[in-house]
């Protein structure tokens, strides 16, 4: 059996499609690498989804969904549409929680015997297969966002930190990975994580997978490997660290619009129905873990909130 769920096979095209994208939808940073910044296609419908936590089937019936008279996947392969998805591709939480806490025994017994670790990962591969081949597949109509889950290392430095909510998620995972995959595909999985993007600009939208901790001007977000402090402020920061007018001013330095007509939207922070709408900043959060929420931008005419955010049914 494949322990790795196919990311074996797609990890390295994808990580080959990351490191090569074209620089005018990633422009590249001070070392000729793409860097944090993709600049979306401004004339075709996007769809965004939140934190996928091992969801797999989620993105998987999210690519059957019918748009115009085809799928998403068929879009895809037209390049008539472009889907993002907010990171944060592994780790189950309050889904898994028991889960979890059974497989803390197993971690500290050095997974001998890993029956709840081995359903957890197994959720979490599949997931990020599918991610890979779909970066390795569509290129510039796919983009996967770093989230602060996106940390197989349980490292702490360049803005990330090692994840334990329910348990000892990250060292968990890594051993995990080490005794199954080898430190080979560690290490080579750490390298895609890292290449990751950071915030995507639309044509009257920013996304991102947490709101900004601060404002963060063009040259930073390119650059954003030299600016540890804006990796950790667009993939940790919750609503009672974010500095007030941080939104509203990288509207005006990154749309350079009316505030007025611009949207934030990000993930991160869980929201008790399909959204959490704040006026004042226009700030979207669609992060729902218990619903399949998915938000699109459509070209050409104004966002409904009504209409463009909505909830796949639940599979079977």
């Amino acid at each position: 059996m494949d322990r790795s769920f196919g990311t074996q096979t797609w990890l390295a095209p994808a990580l080959e499609v990351l490191s090569n994208e074209d620089p005018w939808i990633r422009p590249l940073d001070r070392g000729g690498h793409p860097g944090g910044l993709v600049l979306l296609k401004e004339d075709l419908p996007t769809f965004i989804l939140p934190d996928l936590h091992g969801r797999h089937e989620f993105l998987k019936d999210c690519l059957s969904y019918r748009h115009g008279g085809r799928t998403l996947l068929e879009g895809l392969e037209a390049k008539a549409v472009q889907l993002v998805c907010l990171g944060d591709g592994m780790h189950s939480e309050l889904r898994g929680r028991e889960r979890w806490q059974r497989g803390l025994a197993e971690y500290e017994q050095g997974f001998e015997d890993s029956p709840a670790m081995d359903q957890e990962m197994e959720e979490n591969l599949k997931t990020m297969a599918l991610v890979l081949e779909l970066k390795a597949k569509f290129g510039p109509m796919f983009h996967f966002f770093k989230g602060n889950h996106e940390n197989i290392l349980g490292l702490s430095v360049g803005g990330d930190h090692p994840f334990a909510k329910f348990a000892a998620e990250s060292p968990m995972t890594k051993l995990w990975v080490e005794k199954n995959l080898g430190e080979d595909f560690l290490n080579l999985y750490a390298n895609f994580e890292q290449a990751l993007p950071i915030l995507g600009r639309g044509r009257n939208f920013l996304l991102a997978h947490s709101r900004p901790r601060e404002p963060y001007g063009f040259d930073q977000v390119i650059n954003y490997k030299d600016y540890p402090d804006l990796i950790e402020g667009l993939t940790w920061t919750r609503d009672h660290q974010a500095q007030p007018g941080a939104i509203p001013a990288m509207y005006k330095g990154l749309l350079g619009g009316n505030s007025q007509e611009s949207l934030w939207i990000s993930g991160h922070t869980p929201v008790a129905n399909l959204y959490r709408f704040e006026a004042v900043e226009r700030l979207l959060l669609i992060h729902n873990p218990a619903r399949r929420v998915v938000c699109r931008i459509e070209p050409g005419r104004a966002f409904q909130l009504e209409t463009d955010i909505f909830a796949l049914p639940e599979s079977g």
